[in-house]
């Protein structure tokens, strides 16, 4: 019964370590982790992304119009 008890609090005290841990990461990527701007890429799809832009048998060109 106390090794139950003793994991529970262990995954309790690991839950607000990973907030703080992911918060602080998303932070110091939105505040200047790209100093220059991106080039433009293709729109991507919704949940699908850019999986249906690629050319599987010549990606270089795909690539290359982008």
């Amino acid at each position: 019964m106390i090794t139950s008890v003793d994991s529970h609090l262990a995954r309790l005290a690991v839950l607000p370590f990973s907030f703080l841990v992911i918060t602080a990461l998303k932070r110091f990527l939105a505040n200047g982790h790209h100093r220059h701007p991106l080039p433009p890429g293709p729109i991507p799809l919704p949940l699908l992304g850019n999986i249906l832009s690629l050319d599987t048998k010549h990606p270089w060109l795909t690539y290359t119009q982008w």
